[in-house]
């Protein structure tokens, strides 16, 4: 019997970025879901239930750590790990585990840390 397939909510504003984090879920065999600001992000995150989100550090409407902070405090949601992903990944990896980030990854994140750090949060598949 198969086992279902990781679903990762990617929560990013740069189109670019939004295509190559795609195409790495393809590469590691994740389902890839898109949210490109804050608010649609907890609205997804809700409604599609997924098994871990990252979460970009500047988006349009608010910062990835408030995201993290919302999802954190809504108790449909708050059970799923969060990463965080920032160029400037050392300096935000304090407040965002803080807020309660699973963890931080710098970008540009590349698949093999992806998957890493997504089988850290919920085991081999």
């Amino acid at each position: 019997m198969g086992t279902t397939k990781k679903r990762l909510l990617i929560v990013e504003d740069d189109p670019n970025l939004m295509d190559l984090m795609t195409d790495y879920c393809e590469e590691i065999d994740v389902i890839a879901l898109a949210a490109v600001d804050g608010k649609s992000a907890l609205a997804k995150a809700a409604n599609d239930r997924p098994d871990v989100i990252t979460v970009d550090y500047r988006l349009p409407d608010m910062s990835g750590v408030e995201v993290i902070a919302h999802l954190k405090s809504d108790p449909r949601v708050s059970g799923i790990p969060v990463i965080l992903l920032s160029a400037d990944a050392k300096i935000h990896e304090n407040e965002a585990k803080a807020r309660g980030a699973f963890g931080v990854l710098m970008k540009p994140v590349s698949p093999g840390a992806l998957r890493a750090m997504m089988e850290e949060c919920v085991g081999d598949w």
